[in-house]
């Protein structure tokens, strides 16, 4: 539409035509009227000069707008392609909502969106990156126009992280020099990946905020799919008897949006060692727990794995758990504490037995015993002492315990200080004024230690009375707070989800944990049930990013629940919820099962006021989109050039109005 601009002049040239029409005729009586009128030849000309430069402006207004140009900056109008364009894309499990005409997820969606604003923006003529939210790895593409087909930009089963995006894009940008740089960050804006209360966004925006010409546009899909079910596994174990022997499970189904009072027969497809049947439950509610499903296993079988899906629907991101099996280890725990007043209540609750049939063990060990631990097989450590520093033989040790799946439960040590674990460390010591003492306020009781039994009912988390405690400060998930602090925190660091920061102590001067045993019991044995995960040759582990490990330890896992998964890069394979096998020298079989994150079942998505906040102090626009409609992302573009033009032709009509006619004297009349 540029090569139009020439049209500009079309008033010039319908001037000059109209001025060559005429032929002039003398008369003698027009003589006075024009030599009146040279009195106001200055201001009648300036008048003319700004009518005809309105329609010039009024017509390259127009032929601008139907070009529909695509600018950053000030309404869109500043011009100029950057030199670097850089693409944040969210891969996270809830980008697979869809919109069930398209058939199109919020990722495909918003990807296509961007390559097509791309490719009108700025053609060829930036440098375009591409930093995707699984891996965290910049790829540089030549044309937009790879995007779609491009493999880091394919749905995954992942967690998403969107700080630690940002601070990626930092890095890149600050250590290659990137010059003006356009930042497009896709997402759906789900609170449990933005993490808008973490500590790391005032360094994320103090490290932009000193880098000049760098822009963001926030391109959101915050809308949640309708009837849509979700699925989460929460355990997953066996029950072995003399006669026979069953895989146990404790799953969730979950109806986040749509009428909750509907109920309707749900048919869950089960594959346990590549043979499929199907479980028909009834969803009555929002929310239907089943605790201790059993799924019978037929002759010898003592080992496997198997898959639960939902059938297709609006999400397809949270409609699978994967899990494997084996006969139970047992369950060891060491508590490693000073004072054997803390110990004791931890070591007779870990000792006593849950299920029928199996091992339970718990030792004491002081902290400078600790190099006693039997790390290899022990699910759960307790560890109330100085959290050791990281290079530490210790802390090399905890860390190794944690990344292999395994728990570790840490309780206020009696010394101020410490390093810190997982991004966690201790606040100072605080009591309760006087004799009395707090209650935690809030805590979750639909995942993780506290929440529901099996049979529904509530732990009485509420009744507890704190009157000593340390809150755990960092990154975290809080899963129980007192009214001015958090009391239990688990670890945000993917690599150690089974890692928990609890605030007070089980003896009388610090709480009533041991007293009113039911609370303790649960948790430790819920911490206890989910360290048996890095034990045996079966475990479960998150999807993400090295969960296979390094390349030639990950080719070495071979899908066999998903040929689609089987048939990925192995960089994309540990991205997905799928079971893998791999040979060991001894001839037998290691299985791990990649689960999808509980936090992307999360639906609280973040409102534009905390976007802001977010962004406060850095060149940011928003743009909220949706997988039902079609939009241009910069439309807003060609109606301020729509507007320009009204504008024009309405101030050019009025310079255009005839003069008023002044009553001189009765009788007659001058024109003014």
């Amino acid at each position: 539409m540029l090569a139009a601009l020439p049209l500009v002049l079309l008033p010039v040239v319908i001037h000059l035509i109209h001025l060559h029409r005429r032929k002039p005729v003398r008369w003698a009586a027009m003589m006075f009227l024009r030599a009146a009128q040279r009195l106001n030849q200055g201001l009648t000309k300036l008048r003319q000069y700004l009518i005809l430069a309105l329609r010039l402006l009024a017509v390259a207004a127009l032929i601008l707008m139907a070009g529909r140009p695509l600018a950053g900056g000030l309404l869109g109008l500043t011009g100029g392609a950057p030199d670097t364009v850089l693409l944040l894309v969210d891969r996270s499990a809830s980008m697979a909502a869809r919109n069930v005409v398209t058939d199109q997820t919020k990722l495909e969606t918003g990807v296509q969106r961007l390559t097509e604003a791309i490719q009108r923006a700025y053609g060829r003529r930036s440098h375009l990156v591409v930093l995707d939210g699984a891996t965290r790895e910049a790829v540089e593409v030549i044309d937009a126009a790879e995007l779609v087909d491009l493999p880091r930009l394919q749905q995954t089963e992942t967690a998403g992280d969107i700080p630690a995006l940002l601070e990626a894009a930092l890095d890149y940008v600050t250590t290659q020099q990137t010059g003006r740089t356009d930042i497009w960050v896709l997402s759906d804006l789900r609170q449990s990946d933005w993490s808008p209360g973490g500590g790391r966004w005032e360094a994320v925006r103090a490290g932009f905020s000193a880098l000049p010409g760098v822009r963001f546009h926030v391109l959101g899909f915050p809308e949640l799919p309708e009837e849509d079910l979700e699925l989460q596994l929460e355990r997953s174990g066996m029950r072995v008897t003399a006669r026979d022997a069953a895989v146990t499970l404790d799953l969730t189904l979950r109806r986040p949006a749509g009428p909750p009072e509907v109920e309707r027969e749900v048919p869950l497809r089960v594959t346990v060692n590549g043979v499929t049947s199907v479980m028909s439950v009834t969803l009555r509610d929002a929310e239907l727990r089943l605790q201790g499903r059993e799924l019978p296993l037929d002759g010898a079988v003592r080992q496997g794995w198997g898959v639960i899906e939902l059938p297709e629907d609006a999400d397809l991101g949270n409609n699978r758990a994967a899990f494997v099996f084996g006969e139970p280890p047992p369950l060891r725990s060491v508590v490693v504490a000073e004072d054997a007043e803390v110990a004791a209540p931890l070591v007779a609750a870990l000792s006593a037995s849950l299920e029928a049939g199996r091992e339970y063990s718990s030792t004491h060990l002081p902290p400078a015993r600790s190099a006693e631990i039997p790390w290899e097989e022990t699910a759960l450590v307790v560890w109330q002492a100085e959290v050791p520093v990281a290079d530490s033989a210790t802390g090399r040790l905890l860390r190794e315990h944690a990344e292999a799946g395994r728990a570790v439960l840490f309780l206020p040590p009696p010394q101020e200080g410490g390093a810190a674990f997982a991004g966690m460390e201790w606040g100072p010591w605080e009591q309760a004024a006087g004799e009395q003492s707090v209650a935690p306020g809030t805590w979750r009781n639909d995942a993780g230690l506290l929440m529901k039994t099996r049979d529904g009912q509530s732990l009485p988390v509420g009744e507890l009375a704190v009157r000593r405690w340390r809150e755990p400060t960092g990154e975290g998930v809080d899963l129980a707070r007192l009214p001015e602090a958090a009391l239990l925190r688990r670890s945000l660091d993917p690599a150690m989800a089974q890692v928990w920061f609890l605030g007070t102590l089980p003896t009388t001067a610090e709480s009533s944990l041991a007293r009113e045993g039911v609370v303790l019991f649960a948790l430790l044995h819920r911490a206890l049930e989910a360290g048996t995960a890095g034990l045996g040759r079966e475990r479960q582990r998150l999807a993400e990013a090295g969960a296979l490990g390094a390349v030639e330890e990950a080719e070495r896992w071979h899908c066999v629940s998903s040929a689609e998964v089987a048939a990925l890069p192995v960089s994309e394979r540990a991205l997905h919820v799928a079971v893998f096998e791999r040979p060991e020298e001894d001839g037998a079989v290691r299985r791990l099962a990649l689960q999808r994150p509980a936090e992307e079942d999360a639906i609280e998505v973040l409102l534009p006021e905390a976007l802001e906040g977010l962004f406060a102090g850095l060149d940011y626009r928003w743009v909220e989109s949706s997988v039902n409609e079609e939009q241009d992302l910069a439309s807003e573009v060609w109606r301020t050039f729509l507007i320009l033009m009204a504008g024009a032709l309405l101030v050019e009509a009025l310079l255009c109005l005839p003069g008023r006619v002044k009553k001189n004297e009765p009788g007659g009349a001058v024109v003014a």
